[in-house]
């Protein structure tokens, strides 16, 4: 009897809008796969996906053992050398060298842009993340500016957060699988910011639908996701379109954000939800040709 063929594992899928399978490239990349297809703008790039994750899996001590029962994660002990064998790399052969010509050709393409600095973003999309049910937002790793050579370490680590205390106690308040599946790891070009926004097309505290909450600092935003800084929260009206509310962050210099900026940023909020056909919570960076998508994902909570 003949064997049948195995399929190749797909390591690598360009974010340009094919709208590729969630379990394949996580939960974020799909979102901006998605918005890529809407016509929205989001940073060139790509995603390593999770076969690659899975191939790195079956190195680490304990990765076969992980595969059959995922409760060893409850393990702190268990949990912290998992970690700590992935963050130890190196990525396996097959992974780095699928890994190398995408990022050639993504820094190629950045040296001759006008817009973006050879620097790369590097974000983890778990399988889990950013669903209906769940955003896990904040809770997996994201690195900015780095270089090229930067990117495989940066790669280990995001993954290695799929395992971490903080993503581990999410899921087990939400009654989720412990081992979340698996991390595929999102690689773009960084957005040269001078200010980010998270904005809700809903209010999340109120829950008024004909609210837009935008919250703003300087900068590339980082700080702002995970609660170092104080943004500027603003309130708009959506049918007028109108400042309803505004209350300065604790960031010197003035409003993080000018009027057409934010009218800018309103009309954006407006557009994404339409596409989704949801309410949504989205990032975005600001930079001098305007506004970059950075994620949108339907609101988990009213």
């Amino acid at each position: 009897m003949p064997v049948p063929a195995q399929s190749t594992p797909t390591l690598v899928e360009w974010l340009d809008g094919r709208r590729s399978d969630v379990v394949r490239i996580g939960g974020k990349a799909a979102s901006l796969d998605r918005l890529a297809a809407f016509g929205f703008r989001i940073p060139p790039g790509f995603c390593l996906t999770t076969d690659a994750f899975v191939a790195q899996l079956a190195t680490l001590p304990d990765g076969d053992r992980l595969a059959r029962d995922p409760g060893i994660l409850a393990d702190l002990a268990t949990r912290t050398a998992l970690v700590d064998a992935m963050v130890a790399g190196p990525l396996v052969p097959a992974v780095a060298s699928g890994l190398a010509d995408p990022l050639d050709r993504l820094t190629a393409e950045l040296q001759t842009d006008a817009v973006h600095a050879l620097r790369l973003a590097v974000r983890s999309s778990g399988v889990a993340e950013d669903s209906a049910a769940a955003s896990f937002a904040g809770l997996h790793d994201t690195e900015l500016d780095l270089s090229a050579d930067e990117v495989p370490a940066a790669i280990l680590r995001c993954w290695a957060s799929l395992w971490s205390d903080r993503a581990i106690g999410y899921r087990t308040r939400r009654g989720l699988p412990l081992h979340g599946g698996a991390m595929a790891v999102v690689v773009q070009a960084l957005v040269p910011a001078t200010a980010a926004a998270v904005a809700f097309t809903r209010h999340p505290v109120t829950g008024r639908d004909d609210q837009i909450l935008v919250n703003a600092a300087p900068g590339l935003g980082e700080a702002m996701v995970t609660g170092l800084v104080t943004p500027d929260t603003i309130v708009i009206d959506k049918a007028d379109r109108a400042v309803i509310e505004f209350t300065p962050g604790d960031q010197p210099g003035g409003a993080a954000l000018t009027d057409d900026a934010l009218a800018d940023l309103v009309v954006l909020c407006i557009s994404v939800e339409r596409a989704f056909g949801a309410a949504v919570d989205i990032e975005a960076a600001y930079a001098a040709d305007g506004w970059y998508l950075l994620q949108a994902r339907p609101i988990t909570t009213r």
